[in-house]
């Protein structure tokens, strides 16, 4: 009787030096086509014929002073801004949410107060950008039925995923673009600093996300 066998050859398919060459530049193909397009796609500017504009209050100061600038050359009639419950701050400047705070940095700036509503949205945890976009919806209904379209303004690469989630909230609504260039990074050059890096790959997984699980 032989003892059992400790060991046994087995065939395996291996990849040839070829192959593995042949993998790495296609990863290093789809890399470059990403690293040079992906910001653009998360930052579409798509605007569209309307007398409303849309704002996300959490937008950085410079982006609100190029929204003003917007405003007042393409001459809109009105400007809403939304956004929930500040993280921080609030103490000093007395603003509880980010649309007030928007409101009053647009007045700061010089902008009519008669053309500006803030349409801030309650506390929550989760789906900000889409509670926002709930809570605009509802008051359109309740104070400004007349509204059916607007120019929705977003930060970078925040601003693809915003736009989806606004269409979502308001389907027989038409809403249009306008993302602000986020000049903390050179977004041509967005892998080369850990903010851009972490922004933009943050809101790509992020826009997916909203694609199909949302």
């Amino acid at each position: 009787m032989q003892p059992p066998r400790l060991v046994k050859k087995k065939e395996c398919t291996r990849l040839t030096w070829f192959s593995v060459i042949l993998i790495a530049f296609v990863f290093l193909a789809l890399f470059y086509v990403l690293r040079n397009q992906l910001y653009n796609f998360l930052a579409p500017i798509k605007p569209i014929d309307t007398k409303v504009m849309v704002i996300e209050g959490w937008i950085n100061d410079f982006a609100i002073e190029d929204v003003y600038t917007q405003f007042l050359e393409n001459k809109y009639d009105l400007l809403i801004t939304t956004g929930g419950p500040l993280d921080n701050g609030y103490l000093a400047t007395h603003f509880i949410t980010a649309a007030d705070l928007s409101r009053a940095t647009l007045i700061e700036l010089g902008m009519d107060s008669t053309k500006i509503i803030s349409v801030p949205r309650k506390f929550t945890l989760k789906n900000r950008t889409f509670q926002s976009a709930l809570a605009l919806n509802q008051w359109i209904k309740e104070y400004h039925s007349d509204i059916k379209s607007f120019n929705l303004i977003s930060l970078g690469a925040h601003s693809k995923r915003s736009w989806l989630l606004f269409q979502k909230a308001m389907p027989k609504k038409e809403i249009g673009i306008i993302a602000i260039n986020d000049l903390r990074f050179d977004s041509k050059k967005w892998w080369k600093t850990s903010i851009g890096s972490r922004t933009v790959i943050t809101e790509a997984i992020g826009y997916f996300y909203v694609c199909f699980f949302m």
